[in-house]
């Protein structure tokens, strides 16, 4: 049976304090290292998606450290029907982060610099990481963040939040959310290869996996977890929380961006000191898994902001 994670390396299981089992996978550099990296991923990932992201740091020398984020992957899931997307917590994720950084990287001991890689959602998460767990991590890559639950204005936003919040107090907390995916069939892939990326076969990858461990996959997202995103959005958009962030930060965006929020974000890397940002116009969602043309300005930019540290 084909792999589709990456050739050196292996996949393992962390208990963490609450009981929940956290699949992960390390992954060592091919030849001497010159660091390690903690890969956080986005929503509905899995670490099989991101096997060629991997497969590139090895190649340059970084040991990655990576993990299914509770609630999808192949780590442990908050309801018995595994396709709902429910994390109405997203605090016990940001601790489930430390306790793997604690546990199995331990930077302390590595010798060398550590740096933290996220997209989407996991950029949202590491941003919360960054404020609440400082000097753990020498600089941060964030790849496409997720910093607002839309694209439509203010008023739209604040609305949804109140009705998020309603339908969880009324008990509808694991109940799907209008219009989302209730079994993979629902899945359109035409528009989702529209909005994430330009590059049919690295698509296509990631839908092979599936197909070979359907396990890995997870549907749409409940009300929980809607409010619990809304609550966790709030806390990075809180007057100084995202000032306090110290590590040194490189954005990259993409430019044609139907996913997230870049609007937001722009407004909160404005009020962050020691950060760069690169957008590549033209680039869908998924960076990490995007055509040559963009991918290759996305490593131009990871390089120059990691090597210019790697001594």
């Amino acid at each position: 049976m084909k792999s589709y994670l990456p050739n050196i390396g292996a996949i393992d299981f962390l208990k963490v304090s609450d009981g929940t089992k956290i699949r992960y996978g390390v992954f060592p550099a091919e030849g001497l290292a010159v660091g390690s990296i903690l890969l956080l991923n986005g929503h509905r990932e899995f670490i099989e998606k991101y096997t060629e992201f991997i497969e590139d740091f090895q190649k340059r020398g970084f040991h990655v450290f990576t993990m299914d984020h509770r609630g999808q992957g192949l780590s442990d899931r908050a309801l018995k029907n595994r396709i709902k997307s429910h994390n109405p917590d997203f605090d016990r994720i940001i601790l489930d982060i430390q306790e793997f950084t604690q546990e199995i990287i331990r930077p302390s001991e590595l010798g060398h610099k550590v740096y933290l890689v996220a997209h989407s959602l996991g950029a949202h998460f590491a941003l919360r990481y960054l404020h609440d767990y400082q000097r753990v991590f020498d600089k941060a890559i964030l790849l496409s963040p997720f910093t607002d639950l839309d694209h439509h204005g203010a008023i739209y936003i604040f609305a949804a939040k109140l009705y998020f919040t309603f339908m969880k107090l009324i008990g509808f907390s694991r109940a799907f959310a209008p219009k989302q995916a209730q079994r993979k069939a629902m899945i359109d892939h035409e528009e989702a290869f529209s909005r994430l990326t330009h590059d049919q076969d690295r698509y296509n990858r990631s839908q092979e996996a599936l197909v070979q461990n359907p396990d890995l996959f997870v549907g749409g997202v409940t009300y929980g977890w809607l409010s619990g995103a809304s609550k966790s959005i709030a806390k990075i958009k809180r007057t100084g929380f995202i000032k306090n962030i110290k590590t040194k930060t490189l954005f990259i965006l993409s430019g044609d961006e139907k996913v997230v929020n870049n609007q937001t974000t722009f407004k909160l890397i404005s009020k962050m000191h020691n950060v760069k940002v690169k957008t590549i116009e033209g680039a869908r969602h998924e960076l990490y898994r995007e055509s040559d043309e963009y991918r290759d300005q996305m490593w131009q930019a990871i390089d120059r902001f990691l090597y210019s540290s790697v001594k």
